[in-house]
């Protein structure tokens, strides 16, 4: 029976002492911490288009003859720099330059032939002029004399024209600029028309860049660009669209064409570009790249709710503004964010504007 009491007032003794700790115990009030925040507003920004392109030589041309001979020499290899009026390539045409032979002998024979006739016209003028000769005579004369002029004037032209084809047989460039492409070797025959060498200028490269259906409408001609080529160490070039052309590859693509406001030694043609069309200005959600919280893959910011509790909200960025980066989703207009904090913030605490 003793035992039967004990086993009751143990019990009791332990309820009675927790509930007088109960009443001691005092709940801690939560201390808020100091943060700055700020409200998020539209920021009105110029809006940027991104694209890659090309650099291109704007002048292109193939070197062609316009006789059929041998080649003979070939002074230039591909890649390799060229001056305008430099000789490039030698052709040898027997063919042409047996008709040099022979016109330039009928030039000298049209000569002789002329001056011959010339003296004899003098001579007969001189007669006349005595009573020595007949009127007919100095007619015969003088029809003598302007054939043999003509004879001579035809010699030479036949002999410039064989000579201007001959001089197809040297072939100049017309640019400054590079071999391309050489389409023959020493040894190869030449015809007329065929394409000998493709030449690109060095004096205006331009950029082009192939641009997505859905966009093209964003491209006007004298829109401003700017053109930034890593391999040759230039960022932000200014340039400006110069011609779009409208009919679309077959990857359903549009090219547009881009003009350099200044040439640069560094650009070569077939560097890869990036280019930026600044276009319309539009809103945008902008916050201070100091206040994202980053955890993992995941970006973040401190927002404030109504209560005036700290609140971890994940967010997608866009493009960087200097300082500030653009929110893409994960916030809206005139929520509160955290910029900066006297003590660390975690997500649920008590939170004080200063």
């Amino acid at each position: 029976m003793k035992k039967n009491k004990l086993y009751l007032i143990l019990p009791a003794i332990a309820l009675f002492a927790w509930s007088c700790g109960d009443e001691e115990q005092v709940t801690p009030k939560q201390q808020s911490v100091d943060v700055v925040t700020e409200t998020i507003k539209y920021t009105e920004m110029v809006g940027e288009h991104r694209f890659s392109g090309i650099v291109k030589a704007d002048d292109k041309l193939m070197l062609s003859t316009k006789i059929f001979g041998q080649v003979d020499v070939v002074l230039v290899k591909e890649g390799e720099k060229i001056s305008k009026g430099q000789l490039l390539i030698k052709i040898k045409s027997n063919d042409l330059a047996a008709k040099q032979n022979t016109a330039s002998s009928g030039v000298q024979a049209a000569k002789t032939n002329m001056e011959n006739t010339i003296k004899n016209y003098d001579r007969i003028k001189a007669l006349l002029e005595k009573g020595s000769a007949t009127q007919k005579e100095m007619e015969d004369m003088t029809a003598a004399k302007e054939a043999a002029i003509a004879q001579y004037k035809e010699a030479q032209h036949q002999l410039a024209e064989i000579n201007d084809y001959l001089s197809y047989a040297n072939l100049t460039s017309p640019i400054n600029g590079f071999v391309a492409k050489k389409m023959v070797n020493v040894g190869d025959m030449a015809n007329p028309g065929q394409p000998i060498l493709a030449l690109e200028s060095m004096e205006e490269l331009k950029i082009e860049a192939d641009i997505p259906a859905f966009e093209i409408g964003q491209f006007e001609v004298n829109d401003s660009i700017k053109i930034t080529v890593a391999d040759a160490g230039l960022t932000e070039m200014n340039g400006v669209v110069e011609r779009i052309i409208p009919s679309a590859t077959f990857s359903g693509q549009y090219k547009a064409v881009i003009a350099l406001g200044q040439q640069n030694k560094s650009l070569k043609p077939g560097m890869f570009a990036r280019i930026n069309l600044l276009k319309n200005k539009e809103n945008k959600l902008l916050i201070p790249k100091s206040s994202i919280i980053n955890k993992g893959q995941l970006t973040g910011i401190y927002t404030v709710n109504q209560q005036g509790e700290a609140m971890l909200r994940w967010i997608r960025l866009g493009k960087e503004y200097g300082n500030n980066v653009e929110v893409l989703s994960g916030l809206t207009i005139n929520e509160q964010i955290i910029t900066s904090s006297q003590s660390k913030i975690t997500d649920g605490i008590n939170v004080k504007t200063k």
